[in-house]
């Protein structure tokens, strides 16, 4: 594993632990400069495709849907572990009710409705772009919901 310090490739497992979902948590310390760190590893799927709305079919990366979740929490406090948490549980439900095919939009669907539960703020960004949102009429409509499911 390479040190995100200095880049070495030689480093030592000090700590394993079982982390959420399927993973396996790893406290690490590199042995050139003594840097410690985490990694997180987990089985990946590789014959997932997501099918987008053209119709084109291309591999699912967990991180890219970890970038767009990421754009949506960005400068909000809320903890890194609990987005891992999200990502897992998005992951597992892809792969409990999809074999080999999933669309985007289901995809999205599935950020959506459990982000809503972490973070409204994320979430309207999120839905705002996944849901084209095309004017403040929407974004207006959206917060009125909210205020009325007894939110601040």
């Amino acid at each position: 594993m390479r040190c995100p310090k200095c880049s070495s490739e030689d480093s030592k497992v000090l700590d394993t632990r079982a982390g959420k979902a399927a993973s396996i948590r790893r406290r690490r310390e590199c042995l050139s400069c003594e840097h410690r760190f985490s990694t997180i590893e987990e089985v990946l799927r590789e014959d997932l495709l997501v099918v987008k709305q053209d119709g084109r079919r291309e591999n699912f990366d967990r991180h890219k849907m970890a970038k767009g979740l990421q754009r949506a929490i960005s400068k909000r406090s809320i903890d890194p572990e609990q987005i891992n948490a999200l990502l897992s549980e998005i992951l597992r439900r892809i792969e409990n009710e999809y074999d080999n095919e999933v669309p985007s939009r289901a995809i999205a669907d599935a950020i959506i409705s459990r982000l809503r539960n972490v973070d409204e703020i994320a979430w309207l960004r999120f839905a705002s772009f996944y849901e084209d949102f095309r004017g403040l009429s929407r974004f207006a409509r959206e917060i009125v919901n909210l205020k009325g499911e007894g939110s601040d």
